[in-house]
């Protein structure tokens, strides 16, 4: 099995539409969206953490649920992704890509020796 991201990348028209429905969304320019399934008691649901430029975090605002709404946009602009994985939106290049968890370098030494 190979630990390679898959990779969507949107056509420069979607790119443009998704950038301004997210600075929409959150009033500010947003330059990534890290996308995550949850389960809640009423089932799966879809939650993002929404960084700023220079990687800062855009905090939620309280009850508002335009997390929840970044990661809808997402997903209905990539409807061929593995939603049941998690997914990092890159706004400035465009490129949607399944976060793949690394096992550290230590670990993988320890395992090899």
């Amino acid at each position: 099995m190979s630990a390679a991201a898959k990779e969507f990348q949107a056509d420069a028209t979607t790119r443009s539409l998704l950038h301004q429905r997210l600075y929409t969304l959150f009033g500010r320019r947003v330059s990534e969206v890290r996308i995550t399934r949850v389960t809640w008691p009423e089932g799966h649901r879809w939650v993002a953490m929404v960084l700023g430029p220079g990687d800062k975090e855009v905090p939620p605002v309280r009850g508002s649920g335009l997390h929840v709404q970044a990661a809808l946009v997402l997903k209905e602009a990539f409807p061929q992704a593995n939603w049941g994985r998690g997914q990092n939106y890159d706004v400035t290049t465009g490129v949607l890509r399944e976060h793949v968890v690394r096992q550290p370098a230590s670990a993988r030494k320890a395992r090899n020796t």
